[in-house]
């Protein structure tokens, strides 16, 4: 099995335009999937304020490779919006899923969108594979491979149930304060809410929630820690001896 991590210049795709015609807005493909030959495609964008986002739904419907953008929600304290895409991509290019897929790249996680370029993590199963989706991807924009390796699938499936089981042994308090936090943007950078704000909506007071959301914080962290392969300082191996 391999990792293949790679960023491309779309040619043609609204993806390479958006960062000239929308500075500053970010994307992430959320999904995308084909129907009868028209991509279906649902993006989420950050940055985007609301006085400006009638003008985004707008410019993305109008690209050659859509044709229809639908806003579905808007959230104006964190300046994000998850728009609905259907483009039947009659140009010379096509999407870049489309060219994964067919070749057996599956995407690990959903891709990006930052400055021009899409980024994307796929697994494979063979060098072949890689290397054919990479030269069809080079038919239709500029690639830049960031990292090709096997990961070691055994210690990501073992990280990823630790992290799965810490948050499962979260009190029902515990995750009900983190899930309010996430939810109202507290681990937003920059933070659409502070401590105080997040214990007005909580009956507790702002020391409770707080050393909710350390405990919290702690037992995911812990889980995570492996993930990091670093190796404990020696003082952090003194104290646990």
């Amino acid at each position: 099995m391999l990792e293949y991590t790679f960023s491309i210049r779309h040619n043609g795709c609204w993806t390479a335009d958006l960062a000239e015609s929308y500075p500053g807005v970010r994307a992430t493909i959320i999904y995308s999937y084909r129907i009868t030959g028209t991509s279906i495609t649902m993006i989420e964008t950050a940055g985007i304020d609301e006085d400006r986002l009638d003008g985004l739904v707008e410019w993305l419907q109008a690209h050659p490779v859509m044709n229809s953008s639908q806003l579905v929600t808007y959230d104006e304290t964190r300046r994000k919006a998850f728009i609905s895409l259907a483009g039947d991509y009659d140009t010379d290019t096509e999407p870049v899923l489309n060219v994964l897929l067919r070749n057996d790249c599956f995407p690990t996680i959903p891709a990006t969108v930052a400055n021009g370029r899409e980024h994307w993590s796929v697994l494979a199963s063979s060098h072949e594979q890689v290397s054919t989706a990479h030269e069809e991807l080079r038919e239709i924009g500029s690639v830049h491979v960031d990292s090709l390796c096997s990961p070691d699938l055994d210690v990501l499936l073992t990280d990823l149930t630790g992290v799965k089981q810490a948050v499962q042994d979260l009190s029902p308090r515990q995750l009900e304060v983190l899930s309010r936090a996430i939810e109202e943007g507290y681990y937003d950078s920059p933070r659409s809410c502070n401590i105080e704000e997040l214990a007005a909506l909580d009956d507790a007071n702002t020391s409770t929630v707080g050393e909710h959301l350390r405990r919290s914080e702690a037992k995911i962290l812990q889980a995570v820690a492996p993930m990091l392969d670093r190796p404990a300082s020696p003082s952090r191996q003194r104290r646990r001896n």
